[in-house]
């Protein structure tokens, strides 16, 4: 019995880690886009479609970077929950919430967050050279 109330809490812990890992940009820490984005998710797909222009593609380029830095910095916020994780279990398993498998999770999705990043950063370095291409 006492090894299903563990698997219950760590699933718990896993599905509250989730929820907040998705929530929307505005309820977390870091500021607001300046100008809002450069294209909505619709928006993008549509222009992938029919892109042409050395300034269609520069749009892309900018939404694929700003796609780049939001997973930075979900990169960063989990790498942040890592370390306060690692600090909780070095006081002891009483000290804090977290238990077996929260590091893995937020180790897993800070390098998950990093990934994908660098591929929008191979996605939006493509649509500059495409733009180049397009402008000659």
């Amino acid at each position: 019995m006492k090894s299903r109330s563990i698997e219950t809490a760590l699933l718990s812990v896993m599905l509250t880690l989730f929820v907040a890992a998705a929530l929307p940009s505005w309820a977390s820490d870091r500021p607001p886009m300046k100008n809002g984005p450069i294209l909505t998710a619709k928006e993008a797909k549509a222009l992938i479609a029919s892109a042409k222009t050395a300034k269609e593609h520069l749009k892309l380029a900018k939404y694929f970077s700003q796609q780049a830095e939001d997973f930075e910095a979900d990169a960063k916020d989990h790498d942040e929950m890592l370390e306060a994780y690692r600090k909780s279990q070095a006081l002891g398993a009483n000290a804090a919430p977290g238990g077996v498998g929260t590091i893995e999770h937020c180790d897993f999705l800070a390098k998950s967050d990093r990934d994908m990043a660098r591929a929008l950063r191979e996605m939006a370095a493509a649509h500059e050279a495409m733009a180049k291409e397009a402008g000659k």
